[in-house]
């Protein structure tokens, strides 16, 4: 979206969209790419997590969106952020000696974490969106 975002400004001599604003946008959406990893180890280390397994909901998520994303593009990138978080914190409790039961419940936390970190990203980008659209006319 930061590409279209400078290409559009580019075309409009940065009229409608400044220099400024493209910066602060393109901080938002870092901003926003790391939240959404964050908040699956957050919401796994919430649901009863151990450090481990809520660092390696984060990790598993980032590689799983890296490995999906390259064979799948945009709906493998979605689908890896969410198998890589609850793999990656199921597998976690799971070395930490915790049941099966209680492994389940910190990875469905960290699933429900990507997803809030994923509709909070995506929430952003449509209002960024509806901004721009209402800067033309």
């Amino acid at each position: 979206m930061l590409t279209f975002i400078f290409i559009w400004a580019w075309f409009g001599d940065f009229v409608l969209i400044s220099l400024p604003e493209i910066i602060i946008i393109m901080f938002l959406m870092i901003l926003l790419e790391i939240l959404e990893f964050v908040l699956s180890g957050l919401a796994a280390k919430y649901s009863g997590a151990e450090k481990r397994s809520a660092f390696l909901a984060v990790i598993g998520g980032l590689l799983g969106t890296i490995v999906l994303g390259s064979l799948f593009f945009i709906v493998g990138a979605l689908l890896g952020l969410l198998i890589g978080s609850y793999l990656g914190a199921y597998w976690g409790e799971h070395q930490a000696g915790k049941s099966p039961a209680e492994a389940r419940r910190a990875a469905l936390g960290a699933l429900m974490g990507s997803i809030a970190g994923k509709v909070l990203k995506s929430a952003t980008t449509v209002i960024i969106g509806v901004w721009m659209i209402r800067e033309i006319l």
